[in-house]
């Protein structure tokens, strides 16, 4: 467990590098919300789901009733995905970002009540902070039309379900395999969205090369290494800690959104940007990040 949790830093800094580069691959792919959902989840899932069933691992019974837990985080994940992916085609990269991680808020909120987890002044400060930057990254929004404010709701309702599932990973993670874990977590998603696909009569075919290459890596790069990286840390490190370090994919999508898509952030954006970097340190600085036990 020590080995673990010393190697859990550097793990979700790879996670958080690599989710960093969802938002770019789904602008530039050319297809409805829930069929990006359900393609990143569905290619992602087979793999995992593969390599669970061939590790054939259980690290508990049937009868604690543990296997709930990824059931119920499939589905805060389709939810999570669902709502974000929503939202990156009606407002900006940076304010859909910034906007769905705030679950760090969420997750303070809830953590001392659902995992039992103190959250340490660092890390409050840190999300204080944090909720300001978000908050002046999306003040431009407000009056720019109905369209862009809707998807500053879905962003903040993919945080709440974001929120929901690191929650959930932080309580069964630490007592499952992380193979096992990931794997059913990302194959009920996959199912559930390819459910709303279907129910909402979207087809799966007929897109460009181009958006099936973005559907491809956006399962590889952002959902087998970034979800996966975060998930494995979530066995070592406390949820709200979690949440604050995925803070920096905001400003990652940030930094590629102005290199690739050409969406150069304003002042507020980058005054936003500049204090949700702030939070992160503040939260994870030095000789203040706790041990990662379950109160």
């Amino acid at each position: 467990m020590q080995q673990g949790r010393s190697y859990a830093y550097p793990v979700l800094a790879v996670g958080v590098a690599a989710v960093s580069w969802a938002a770019i691959l789904i602008r530039e792919a050319d297809a409805p919300a829930l069929v990006i959902a359900a393609y990143r989840l569905g290619l992602a899932a087979v793999p995992t789901g593969a390599l669970a069933l061939a590790t054939g691992r259980r690290r508990t019974s049937s009868r604690d009733g543990l296997w709930v837990w990824p059931l119920l985080a499939g589905a805060f994940l389709a939810l999570h995905f669902g709502f974000w992916i929503a939202s990156l085609q009606q407002t900006s990269v940076v304010t859909s970002v910034v906007l769905v991680t705030t679950n760090p808020l969420f997750v303070g909120l809830a953590s001392p009540l659902v995992l039992r987890e103190r959250v340490s002044a660092a890390t409050w400060a840190g999300i204080g902070i944090a909720t300001a930057g978000a908050a002046i990254m999306a003040a431009e929004d407000v009056g720019e039309g109905l369209g862009t404010v809707v998807g500053d709701l879905y962003a903040l309702l993919g945080a709440v379900f974001g929120a929901g599932y690191l929650m959930i990973g932080r309580r069964a993670r630490p007592q499952m395999s992380w193979v096992g874990y990931v794997g059913v977590v990302y194959s009920v998603a996959a199912v559930l969205l390819v459910m709303s696909v279907l129910a909402a009569r979207e087809p799966f075919t007929g897109y460009s090369t181009k958006t099936f290459v973005m559907l491809g890596l956006l399962a590889l790069v952002p959902q087998l290494v970034g979800h996966s990286a975060i998930n494995w840390a979530l066995a070592y490190v406390p949820a709200a800690l979690v949440a604050v370090a995925i803070l920096g994919e905001a400003v990652g999508a940030t930094i590629l959104a102005a290199l690739v898509l050409k969406e150069t952030p304003s002042g507020f954006e980058v005054a936003g940007a500049l204090l949700v970097l702030t939070a992160v340190y503040v939260a994870l600085r030095p000789g203040r990040v706790p041990a990662a036990g379950l109160g």
